[in-house]
């Protein structure tokens, strides 16, 4: 007998909260699910995340990318699946869009992060675009029978890739200043991912854990740059430590 087939007497019900009663600190920190959206864009393949936070409660917090995107069919597949594995079903490697080449690891392992927008209202909508297509699905954990749904879905043509969530920020309303503090601790590795909050980034000259700088001149062709930054003075964890070499605004 498959699931599919057995028979049961009663499925599970959920309290409205229970999604985000699970989620710990990502549907209670803002540092921490704006943090999980971004390596959402990371894994995405973007090379550009602009964040906007309002200045008070009940107005959109914004989180836009210009990614890889979704179709319909991955989006029901990835995005509605709870504990979706991405290493079993796409691997480690990121998909970056059409013209955009690279090597990068993604993040993401058990499908968590992209309930982030959790963190902020119990719905929120996502708008991605893919294929020529630009899907628009509205997400809420307002039901006794799962532990979240997708309310409505419309669609029309489009083009480009790129994802933008939504969301009427009702509790956690996050500090900009704090957020595009961590944000450039733990993103600042790669010069071709740029993050914004409200307009803002931090160059690595000025990033808050620079601990000295000196110009290296190798000979009269070469001049090194040296920037040496301590990436856990805003972050205490990052997935990548060590000596990076940047040439020409790109990582090698």
């Amino acid at each position: 007998m498959t699931i599919e087939t057995m028979n049961f007497v009663q499925g599970s019900l959920f309290e409205e909260d229970y999604l985000i009663r699970t989620l710990g600190g990502l549907s209670q920190k803002a540092d921490v699910a704006l943090t999980e959206l971004v390596a959402n864009a990371w894994d995405a393949g973007a090379a550009k995340v602009d964040i906007i936070i309002p200045e008070e409660h009940n107005q959109k917090l914004i989180i836009e990318d210009d990614g890889i995107g979704l179709t319909r069919e991955e989006f029901h597949g990835r995005w509605m699946k709870l504990g979706y594995n991405r290493l079993r079903h796409q691997g480690q490697q990121v998909e970056f869009p059409h013209g955009r080449s690279g090597a990068r690891l993604a993040y993401g392992r058990n499908g968590l992060g992209r309930h982030g927008l959790l963190c902020f209202n119990n719905q929120y909508t996502v708008i991605t675009r893919k294929g020529g297509e630009e899907y628009t699905f509205n997400i809420s954990t307002l039901s006794e029978s799962e532990p979240f749904v997708l309310q409505s879905e419309s669609s029309r043509k489009a083009v480009g890739n790129g994802t933008r969530l939504e969301v009427l920020a009702q509790r956690n309303l996050p500090n900009p200043d704090r957020i595009l503090e961590v944000i450039s601790a733990r993103f600042l590795h790669d010069p071709q991912f740029v993050v914004y909050i409200n307009g803002r980034s931090v160059p690595l000259e000025e990033h808050e854990g620079l601990i000295d700088q000196s110009v290296l001149n190798v000979n009269d062709d070469i001049t090194l740059n040296v920037l040496f930054i301590d990436t856990q003075k805003a972050a205490r964890s990052t997935l990548y430590q060590g000596v990076a070499f940047w040439q020409g605004g790109r990582l090698v």
